[in-house]
């Protein structure tokens, strides 16, 4: 009960890095989304069965990236640029960090200040 309260306000406290930033979630090795919090105001963009599959996605995509580890090194973090958004990945420990921001978003200065808040 006590490391999900911290998970909370840790997604709280990355939330408020910076005003692009529309969501924040943590999510464990099994793709269970463990902790969130949403800018509030706005809509989100996916449906829940949709957001579920997004968090499917960064998983494999994490999964994925394991496989070059030995040649390449850990994977840190990753962003990926849509039209209506970036997704922000941080990866920390067993679980990812997950942001969702506007596109004009200064993603090098949040990934900085997410590891930051993380150490």
């Amino acid at each position: 009960m006590q490391v999900q309260r911290l998970e909370n306000r840790l997604c709280g406290e990355f939330l408020g890095i910076d005003e692009s930033i529309r969501f924040v979630g943590i999510l464990c090795k099994c793709g269970r989304l463990k902790a969130y919090d949403r800018k509030k105001g706005i809509t989100p963009q996916l449906t829940v069965p949709e957001t579920k599959l997004v968090h499917r996605e960064a998983l494999l995509k994490a999964k994925m990236n394991k496989v070059f580890d030995g040649k390449l090194g850990k994977t840190n973090w990753s962003v990926e640029s849509r039209d209506n958004v970036k997704w922000i990945t941080v990866y920390h420990g067993k679980d990812l960090v997950l942001l969702s921001t506007e596109n004009y978003s200064d993603h090098n200065s949040i990934v900085d200040r997410v590891l930051q808040m993380l150490d």
